[in-house]
């Protein structure tokens, strides 16, 4: 592996593979960095190696990530598994650990497609053993055929619930509920995008059968599905041993040993605010993203994002937008002239607006509810350094406004997470306590390294000049 490429892709996802492979078809030199041990990032995690079985369960569009795979396995290209990276500069440079040392590298072009997360929503009991993400179990199953064994409750709202316990149900996990959280309420802001989306009809009906056929399922199982459900609460003494929500005017209690929970997918915008690209917030999903064109330039001109980092819209979009962007930056390295970028990228760009039909109505009607952060004050918000809604409420009520401020006081976010599983929660706090509009409130500050590096990778440091040949 050299020092120097024509340009750098972080992040081997949808959006990365096909970046990256468009990239070295058009003969640049290019690296992919990515921090797992395979390519095909969350949604097509450890999809080369996946059984028959767990293909048939995570379905048709899990299974057609292989093609993608297939076509960056093909490439020239180098590629970098379990490798983290923890800064990256505008001026190109990289710099990451591997295999026991850091090092750095440098491009003329950085291609950031880091993908998206699970929104991160504290609420009582959820530091607890047995409570973790849908996304996690999905990614246990993908990449161990793990499964529950003793009762699960899923809780929460969005497609990712759905399709989870369609999973489950088909390996036969002793689900014990699945509770909505979905307020009812939200079909009417919704429905004004419907006309668009229905544009995209097969889309839209995938959908409506696999909440069907969960509720058929629920229902032949005797599995009870719970709507508009609030208060979720994790109960137990030293890990989880009941769920506890309120559905109503009911208070409802489900015996469990793991709960699963997921309210929504956020980009992972981590690395992307490190470097320094421009962000902005959008008030219906309620996330800060970075200010990127359709073909993936920020404010930085050396720097690209690809995919679901800079808007959650699926694995077939961040695909084209990383197909988009590779164009674009082969038209400036002139690997294709003016007329061959326009013929090539006017496909992608209409496949990607046709993908992106339904997006503004799934987007609507799975916003984040109005009470999502109306955490209890004995709540932990920040796992890392052990800080309560509480404390943080007590910083705002004192003037405080700025995450950076309340780090400073009470080290929120400043652990080895720096800030990534309670950020969105802190940033809410100050919100709804200060009464200041969210898009006037200063972004919590990112400074490197933004991953846990280890002394010894440190000392082993390959740091040297960067080889321009």
């Amino acid at each position: 592996m050299k020092n120097k490429y024509d340009a750098i892709v972080i992040g081997a996802g949808p959006a990365g593979l096909a970046c990256s492979t468009e990239l070295a078809s058009k003969g640049l030199d290019v690296v992919v960095l990515d921090d797992q041990a395979s390519p095909g990032g969350q949604i097509y995690r450890n999809i080369t190696k996946a059984s028959p079985k767990q293909h048939s369960i995570l379905g048709a569009d899990y299974t057609a990530g292989l093609d993608v795979v297939k076509a960056f396995e093909e490439a020239t290209l180098d590629y970098l598994p379990q490798a983290r990276v923890w800064q990256a500069e505008p001026t190109g440079n990289v710099y990451l650990s591997h295999d026991g040392a850091s090092r750095r590298i440098s491009a003329d072009y950085l291609v950031l497609s880091t993908g998206a997360m699970e929104r991160p929503v504290p609420f009582p009991g959820w530091t607890l053993p047995g409570v973790m993400t849908c996304g996690g179990m999905s990614n246990l199953f993908k990449d161990s055929s793990l499964s529950p064994t003793e009762p699960v409750v899923l809780a929460g709202s969005g497609p990712l619930l759905w399709l989870v316990a369609e999973h489950l149900f088909a390996l036969a996990a002793p689900i014990t509920a699945i509770l909505d959280t979905t307020p009812l309420k939200q079909i009417f802001p919704a429905m004004k995008h419907m006309p668009e989306a229905l544009k995209r009809f097969g889309f839209m009906m995938k959908g409506v059968k696999l909440i069907a056929e969960v509720h058929r399922t629920a229902m032949k199982k005797k599995v009870p599905v719970h709507r508009n459900v609030k208060n979720l609460r994790a109960a137990g003494k030293d890990r989880l041993q009941q769920v506890k929500v309120t559905c109503g005017k009911r208070e409802l209690t489900f015996d469990a040993t793991t709960l699963l929970v997921n309210e929504g997918i956020i980009p992972n915008v981590s690395l992307l605010r490190q470097v320094g690209c421009a962000h902005t917030w959008d008030p219906v999903q309620r996330f800060w993203h970075p200010e990127v064109t359709v073909d993936g330039r920020t404010n930085l001109a050396s720097v690209f994002v690809a995919g679901d980092g800079n808007f959650v819209h699926g694995a077939k979009s961040a695909e084209f937008k990383g197909k988009l962007t590779a164009l674009t930056i082969a038209r400036e390295m002139h690997q294709i002239s003016k007329a061959e970028y326009e013929e090539q990228s006017a496909p992608v760009r209409q496949d990607l607006e046709k993908e992106l039909l339904p997006r503004p109505f799934i987007d609507a009607l799975y916003a984040p509810r109005e009470d999502l952060f109306s955490i209890p004050d004995d709540a932990i918000v920040c796992r890392c350094e052990g800080v309560t809604a509480g404390r943080i409420r007590d910083l705002v009520e004192q003037g405080y406004s700025d995450h950076n401020e309340i780090k400073a006081i009470i080290r929120c976010g400043m652990g080895p997470c720096q800030g990534r599983m309670c950020g969105s929660a802190v940033f809410e706090l100050i919100a709804k306590g200060s009464g200041i509009p969210a898009m006037e409130i200063r972004q919590h500050r990112l400074r490197p390294p933004i991953k846990p590096v280890s002394l010894q990778e440190l000392a082993n440091a390959k740091l040297g000049e960067i080889d321009e040949s």
